[in-house]
């Protein structure tokens, strides 16, 4: 019998798991937000993605250092600990401080590398704390392996404390008052594992210190704020300085919002025509337009707001930038509107002015309409005062959807702000508002007669994509031809284009109030029902017969997107040649993303690194590993972790629609999915005490389980999405559980086999899994990018089989 079996758990290490576990998964999330402020939100995805290869290597190490930390686990994890907590304010400064690159690039000029030098040293700073606590995780792991069923449980449960609370702290304590809570936790854990003979001073210590960290917390945000990004380019001619003064400022789960004022000396308004130019660029006329806010969203996506309460001009002028297109086609029919995202609120003030019965705006985020309360309450005043219009905070395709009331125009402008979620996955929520069952959603909501209004920036991709999900979207309603029920007109300064649907088909007096409008403020017609007009790429399209043909022939992916593969904003085509995909690399992220050859090359990057945590540490214990089954091993504990990531994103995306918000679906998800693992892997020792045939049946169940979701999981949400939030989260809970009580029992299944045969590999086992994971996560983008989320579970339930396959020898 080996030490480690004779060894009893203190009950301290079980609390201390789990709350240092709760500190680890709310770092990553907070680092989700500040890395999203300060680069942009792909490379966010990358940098968390890279953190979590620390805990790899926190693994890897242990293996090569097994003989030492064996002499004395506890003075080793306390060690581990107190490393991790002083590494979290270090790691924040050093995140505050470093430059961080513009863009970056594949090259081999010295700018280029400069930015991926400076690139990789970001990455490597934020990974220290990951290390470390890792380090610890994975020192309580193997020290007690053979109470694996309750520790690895301890640690789950712990996780799902942690992805819950940054989401609920932000709001009102922004991201430096979370930093304070993450440390307490750190701290507690600290006292928890302490060995008996320190266990006193060092719980007076981190006693002391959480209280002083908890007064601190309501205000170490404001003394230690997180810069953003120094400029933003507004249009092609207009760039923003944004180290202006901050008349607000505030976090949520979804971003951070901040707003300046305008420091332009000239008013700007999205989709203003020709005739209006030379007005608006005038100086002299920026007073009677309005006076401008900035809203930015994560010091990048963001928006202007107007006072248009007090300037009658500026109003003139919104009524004929294209926000006004559907209301002037509606005009004196006094419609209810339903307008996703708000923002700085010009479709409800141009519908609000042009005799709107009611309008209903939805926005994402919190702060936005808070701003409309405080900084810019005069702005706002009259919109706000007025109780024809409703503005509520919500996810807009869901509230749609709970909705039960038919409207005239559904409206939605740019949206195309990205949430880096919980998970790290390059997936972002409002993508489902630009698929084909949006567009039969929101078709469905209309009135007879009703105009759905999407307006999207003028590159001939996205209104192309745009144009071919209407398409599949009449297809699937066998409405026939499109060509006398859409619309198209772009914006000639900024290019914004707008396309118009209408249930039903346009008639002349409605196509004649088109081109009335487009002569008066000097837009561009590039599709108009009963019309010909100069054979552009756009009316081509529309009036082909073979759609497919066109789509499959044209030079960037222009594929329709569905819910199952909600990229609408990839673009860039997985066939095309990588000297191609490399000249697509240098676009801007609100023009493509998903490129190819970044994912390939991110994937590459994390499979050698992965690759280098899992073989360095046999070579140092090659002796150890002989005829000890590690490839067995090796291809278990990197398959569970692999499936794992793939069914976590995928379970999140799937019930993304159904709870609404990203605050809900964090929260509920993710905590869903931790919990009833964490209590999978504590029922696994009675479980799997019934021989290898119950050991069998975790794979299968999986298979089943996986396959009930991808045959009923969307009759399901339908059936429920117009319930209250609480039955819509019991009911995500009810479809969680049965696959995460099921994905509790591999790990402890793993480290029982290997604690049996090979019980010094245990940590290389934790390097194994988490080195793992971090692949997954990016091959799951690759997978549903490419063949959407219903082939992840599939494939994942698939790779279990495989793991389970490899050791099942081994547990007979």
């Amino acid at each position: 019998m080996n030490e480690s079996s004779e060894r009893k758990v203190p009950w301290g290490m079980f609390l201390g798991i789990a709350v240092l576990s709760a500190s680890l998964l709310a770092f990553q999330v907070l680092l989700t937000r500040l890395c999203a402020l300060r680069l942009a939100f792909h490379f966010s995805f990358l940098i968390i993605s890279n953190s979590l290869l620390g805990i790899g290597a926190a693994g890897s190490l242990l293996t090569v250092l097994e003989q030492r930390w064996r002499r004395n686990p506890e003075a080793w994890i306390l060690g581990s600990t107190v490393a991790y907590v002083l590494s979290l304010g270090a790691t924040w400064a050093f995140a505050r401080a470093m430059p961080v690159p513009e863009s970056l690039t594949f090259g081999w000029s010295a700018a280029e590398q400069g930015q991926f030098l400076l690139f990789a040293a970001f990455n490597l700073g934020i990974a220290v704390p990951f290390f470390f606590g890792g380090m610890a995780v994975g020192l309580i792991l193997s020290a007690y392996a053979h109470r694996v069923h309750t520790v690895y449980a301890s640690d789950l449960l712990g996780a799902g404390i942690g992805c819950v609370m940054c989401p609920l702290l932000l709001w009102p304590f922004g991201a430096g008052g979370c930093l304070c809570a993450v440390a307490v936790l750190g701290l507690l854990a600290c006292a928890s594992v302490a060995p008996k003979r320190v266990r006193r001073a060092t719980t007076v210590a981190a006693i002391a210190g959480s209280v002083g960290l908890l007064v601190w917390m309501p205000s170490f945000d404001a003394q230690f704020p997180v810069p953003g990004k120094k400029y933003l380019q507004v249009t092609k001619s207009q760039r923003l300085d944004l180290d202006s003064p901050h008349e607000y400022s505030r976090w949520s789960a979804n971003s951070r919002i901040d707003v300046i004022r305008s420091p332009l000396d000239i008013w700007v308004a999205y989709g203003l025509g020709q005739n209006d130019l030379a007005y608006a660029m005038n100086p002299a006329n920026r007073a009677a337009l309005g006076e401008q806010k900035w809203i930015m969203q994560d010091g990048d996506a963001g928006t202007f707001v107007t006072d248009f309460t007090h300037a009658t001009t500026g109003r003139e002028h919104l009524l004929r930038t294209l926000y006004a297109l559907s209301a002037t086609v509606k005009q004196g029919s006094a419609p209810r509107v339903f307008v996703i995202g708000v923002g700085g609120g010009p479709d409800v003030w141009a519908h609000k002015l042009s005799g709107a019965s009611y309008v209903k705006g939805i926005e994402l985020n919190r702060g936005v309409l808070e701003v409309h309360d405080t900084v810019a309450k005069e702005f706002s005043r009259e919109l706000r005062e007025d109780p024809k219009v409703e503005l509520v905070c919500d996810e807009g395709r869901s509230a749609l959807m709970r909705d039960p009331s038919r409207y005239d125009v559904i409206q939605m402008t740019g949206i195309d702000t990205w949430t880096s979620l919980a998970s790290g996955a390059y997936v972002l929520a409002e993508n489902y508002l630009y698929t084909v069952e949006a567009v039969r959603q929101m078709y469905d909501h209309l009135e007879e007669g009703g105009l759905l209004q999407i307006t999207r920036m003028g590159a001939n991709m996205e209104k192309l994509r745009l144009l071919a999900n209407v398409h599949q979207a009449f297809t699937e309603m066998k409405l026939g031809d499109l060509s006398k029920s859409v619309a198209v007109v772009s914006a000639p300064i900024d290019g914004l284009t707008t396309v118009l649907v209408k249930k039903g088909e346009f008639t002349e007096t409605e196509v004649a109030r088109i081109e009335g409008f487009l002569d008066r403020a000097g837009h561009i017609k590039t599709y108009l029902p009963l019309r010909t007009l100069d054979g552009n790429i756009v009316e081509r399209f529309v009036r082909t017969a073979d759609k497919d043909a066109f789509i499959r022939d044209f030079p960037r992916r222009i594929t329709p997107t569905t819910d199952d593969q909600p990229y609408f904003f990839n673009f860039t085509r997985w066939d095309t040649p990588t000297e191609e995909a490399k000249k697509l690399l240098v676009e801007a992220t609100e023009v493509s993303q998903g490129n190819p050859l970044f994912l390939w090359g991110q994937l590459g990057f994390s499979t050698i690194v992965a690759l280098l945590l899992i073989v360095v540490p046999l070579w140092f214990r090659r002796a150890d590993a002989r005829g000890r089954h590690t490839g067995r091993f090796l291809v278990f504990f990197a398959g569970i972790g692999i499936g794992f990531i793939f069914l976590e994103i995928a379970m999140i995306q799937k019930l993304t629609l159904l709870l609404g918000q990203p605050l809900y679906s964090i929260v509920v998800t993710l905590l869903s999915i931790l919990i009833f693992t964490g209590i999978g892997s504590f029922l696994s020792a009675r479980w799997l005490a019934g021989g290898v045939a119950r050991a069998r049946a975790i794979p299968l169940g999986i298979a089943a389980v996986t396959a009930a979701i991808v045959l009923f999981g969307t009759p399901v949400v339908d059936s429920v999405i117009g319930q209250g939030l609480a039955v819509r989260a019991a009911v995500a809970a009810a479809v969680i559980a049965p696959m995460a009580l099921l994905l509790g029992m591999p790990f402890a299944h793993g480290i029982g086999l290997l604690q049996r045969i090979n019980p010094a590999f245990v940590p290389w086992a934790w390097a194994v899994n988490g080195s793992a994971t971090v692949v997954g996560s990016v091959v799951t983008v690759i997978v549903s990018m490419n063949f959407g989320f219903h082939a992840v579970l599939v494939v994942a339930a698939v790779i279990y089989a495989v793991a389970f396959l490899a050791v099942d020898k081994l547990a007979r």
